[in-house]
C-alpha cells in the first residue's frame, strides 16, 4: 500500500503567484506538472543513487492570510520515509522567500548558539509540521520518552519533536487541554511538568531558562484567549488597554502577523 504525507504551508504570495512557481518548480525537477489552476501534480521517478523511490506530488492552492495563500501538499510514494524530503525539494525550486516564517527564526533566535546547533535537523523540517494558521511561540529542548528534541509552543497546541534518521516522533498536547506548567530547576537544567486533561507529562534536561519561557509564553497566550481565537487574541478582560499591550507584545514575538494586528488594533479602540 502507497504511503502519503501531507503538508500545509503558508506562503506570502498570492495563489496565481504560487500556482506559477510550483509549476516551475515541478517542471525544474522533471515532474512534468499538470493540472488546472490551483490544482498542480506532477511524479517523480524512482532515483536509485538517493534511495529513493518514485513519487506523486500533488499540490492544492487556495487563497489565505490577506494576500497570502494556503498550500497543501500530499507527496505519495510506495514505500520508504524520504516523503519530506521531496516536499523540500519543491519548497527549494518554489523559494524560501515566499514562505511565511511564522515566527520561527525569532523563537530559534532565542535559543542562542549552543541551541540553534544542537536542533539544526529539527529545525529544518519544522516548517513542514506546522499547519496553515499556526505560528511558533517559543522554543525549548530537551528529552521526552528518553528522546532528546524540540519543544515548541504555538497558538494551537505544545508539542515535542525528535528526528532521526529514518524517523521521527511528534508528541502533542492542544492548548485548550492545558490547565498549567510547572517547571523544576537544577544545576544540570530545567524539568517542564505539563498538567493536561488526562495526560500528564514531563519534558526533562531543558536548558537553563528555556522551561520558564515556555510557561511565560503559554500564560501569554492563556490570558490574550489565543485557543478560540489563534491569530487574534479577545482575552484579557475588559480593559482594551489591557488587551492592546498583550496583542502587541503577541506580534513583537511574531505570534501574530502586523495585519491582524491592525485588525483587531481597530477594533480595541472602537470600544475605547
Amino acid at each position: 500500500m502507497p504511503i502519503a504525507r501531507t503538508i500545509e504551508w503558508q506562503l506570502t504570495c498570492s495563489p496565481e503567484e504560487a500556482d506559477s512557481r510550483f509549476r516551475r518548480a515541478l517542471e525544474a525537477l522533471d515532474m512534468s506538472p499538470q493540472g488546472p489552476p490551483g490544482q498542480v501534480h506532477g511524479k517523480s521517478k524512482r532515483a536509485i543513487m538517493k534511495n529513493r523511490w518514485s513519487a506523486d506530488v500533488s499540490v492544492t492552492i487556495t487563497p489565505g492570510g490577506g494576500e497570502g495563500s494556503h498550500v497543501r501538499c500530499r507527496v505519495e510514494m510506495p514505500g520508504g520515509t524520504k516523503h519530506f524530503e521531496v516536499a523540500d525539494e519543491v519548497a527549494a525550486g518554489v523559494g524560501e522567500e515566499v514562505f511565511d516564517d511564522r515566527g520561527l527564526p525569532q523563537a530559534v533566535e532565542r535559543l542562542g548558539k549552543p541551541g540553534r546547533f544542537f536542533g539544526r535537523k529539527e529545525v529544518r523540517h519544522l516548517r513542514n509540521l506546522l499547519r496553515f494558521d499556526e505560528r511558533v511561540a517559543e522554543l525549548g529542548q530537551g528529552q521526552y520518552g528518553g528522546k532528546q528534541g524540540l519543544v515548541v509552543l504555538t497558538n494551537q497546541r505544545l508539542f515535542f519533536f525528535e528526528k532521526s534518521l529514518g524517523s521521527e516522533t511528534v508528541e502533542e498536547f492542544a492548548l485548550s487541554s492545558i490547565s498549567s506548567f510547572s517547571v523544576g530547576k537544577k544545576m544540570t537544567g530545567e524539568t517542564l511538568q505539563i498538567h493536561a486533561s488526562g495526560n500528564n507529562a514531563e519534558i526533562k534536561s531543558m536548558g537553563h531558562g528555556q522551561g520558564d519561557a515556555v510557561a511565560s509564553a503559554f500564560r501569554e497566550l492563556k490570558s490574550a484567549g489565543t485557543q478560540a481565537q489563534p491569530q487574534i487574541p479577545n482575552g484579557g478582560g475588559n480593559d482594551p488597554l489591557v488587551q492592546l499591550e498583550r496583542l502587541s507584545s503577541l506580534r513583537d514575538k511574531g505570534i501574530v502577523s502586523a495585519e491582524e494586528f491592525e485588525l483587531k488594533k481597530a477594533e480595541l479602540l472602537n470600544r475605547m
